[in-house]
């Protein structure tokens, strides 16, 4: 037991006990991320403001917006067909269990149905406002209910769910970003050390890392709102795994350099930890600093990525006390089946390349603003703010949205609400024809 404690043993059953506290305590993730890490603006923006004065318009009750699709695949939609709509309105109408606050649809009026009824006749909408105090996924499944209309495609969409869907798909898109940067590290540690053991080793002080700092992070969010969002996690495995790799292959190569250089397997671990370790940390701190900031951000996007911070302070407290059990442990076994401890070798290509810039710089740069300016000058890539089209076109909100844009003019998917607050009543001849003269103004507007 000596033996085990004097080759940093206790390190190894500190980090196994850690392991199990965080599986143990670890949060549903999936609701978590639903329920606290939607981007969200500072209050002072317009929006923000607006969404005040509508929960103060409802009683301090949160209103979300669902908006209901029916659409026809081929041909128009019929008489019998409008008939089997209304009375599936009704139906929702009826239904207690939705909260609902209002609703508006292509048969309450001639000018409901002139707004709500797409120009070729086949798709109708039904906007939805409804209590915010169920989960927007049980409301949708609630709504869906009564959408069973034989030879129509009904949706359910709106912003609220196509957002509860862009977390769930995120979700998802991180467990595939975890199994493609392990698959990818362990490629690049094989080639790097020739061993099998060290990749293994490697991605295994990561991942505990990014376990504990990630079951941390969560129960923060959860007990005191630290700030997360639907990339937190995806954040902090990119991170995590990238920088954890680069100072790993730094760590272990140090103490194979020692080893080659005749050190026992006790020295050579110590060397290897008080030099690299000196650079990881140095490394490590100014990678914290970067990330801890960023609570200082206003936008909640930023101040979630603030999570990396927390992750790389764990890092760093695994690499540079349980990477030195292994080494003390495995000793030259750890590089195992290569025999060769040497770690510095020459590459014909890279060494061509250094000596050919190295001579000619200003030919080298020049070659490179050629190679870099075709991509300036000719790329057509833009800036797109917009979610939903991050989402599969499989997924149910996604088809309903592709519909709303297919038939309908731009923004009816999202409609904007302009609101209008003063601190006297607005009730007399002269402030409502002021209100006349802004939606006359507005209607005019092109769409």
């Amino acid at each position: 037991m000596q033996v085990f404690i004097k080759k940093h043993g206790l390190a190894a059953l500190v980090w196994l006990a850690l392991i199990i506290t965080a599986l143990v305590a670890m949060p549903n993730v999936s609701r978590l991320v639903r329920d606290k890490g939607q981007v969200t603006l500072p209050s002072s923006v317009q929006s923000e403001v607006a969404q005040t004065i509508d929960r103060k318009s409802v009683n301090n009750r949160g209103v979300r917006s669902l908006i209901v699709v029916f659409n026809k695949q081929h041909g128009q939609l019929t008489t019998k067909d409008n008939q089997r709509i209304a009375q599936s309105i009704r139906q929702i109408k009826k239904d207690a269990n939705l909260d609902i606050l209002s609703m508006t649809s292509a048969s309450d009026n001639a000018a409901t149905k002139k707004q709500l009824s797409a120009k070729d006749g086949t798709t109708q909408l039904a906007m939805i406002s409804l209590s915010d105090s169920a989960k927007v996924h049980r409301q949708a499944q609630q709504l869906r209910q009564h959408l069973h209309i034989s030879g129509l495609r009904t949706y359910v969409t709106g912003s609220a769910l196509l957002n509860d869907d862009f977390s769930t798909t995120t979700q998802a898109g991180l467990k595939k970003t975890e199994i493609i940067a392990a698959v990818f590290i362990f490629i690049v540690l094989i080639l790097v050390f020739r061993s099998l053991l060290v990749p293994i080793i490697s991605l295994l002080t990561v991942a505990i890392a990014y376990l504990v700092s990630s079951s941390l992070v969560m129960n923060l969010a959860q007990q005191v709102d630290f700030p997360i969002s639907n990339f937190t996690q995806i954040f902090m495995v990119v991170v995590l795994f990238g920088i954890g790799t680069d100072y790993n292959i730094l760590l272990y190569n140090r103490f194979k350099e020692e080893l080659a250089n005749g050190l026992s397997t006790d020295e050579a671990t110590k060397v290897a930890r008080k030099h690299a370790g000196r650079t990881i940390g140095y490394s490590g701190i100014s990678v914290f600093i970067g990330f801890a900031v960023l609570a200082l951000a206003k936008f909640s996007f930023y101040q979630s990525a603030v999570g990396v911070a927390v992750g790389v302070i764990v890092l760093l407290a695994v690499l540079l006390t349980l990477n030195p059990f292994f080494m003390a442990l495995l000793g030259q076994t750890m590089f195992w089946p290569s025999r060769n401890l040497a770690t510095h070798g020459t590459n014909r290509i890279w060494r061509w390349l250094s000596r050919s810039a190295m001579a000619h710089t200003i030919t080298t740069v020049i070659l490179m603003l050629l190679a870099i300016t075709p991509l300036l000058l000719f790329s057509q890539q833009k800036l797109n703010f917009n979610s939903a089209d991050e989402l599969p076109n499989t997924i149910e909100s996604k088809a309903g949205y592709n519909l709303i844009q297919k038939h309908y003019p731009a923004g009816m998917s999202g409609p904007s609400t302009l609101y209008i607050e003063a601190d006297k009543s607005l009730n007399n001849q002269r402030d409502l024809g002021t209100i006349d003269d802004l939606t006359n103004y507005l209607k005019a507007e092109p769409v």
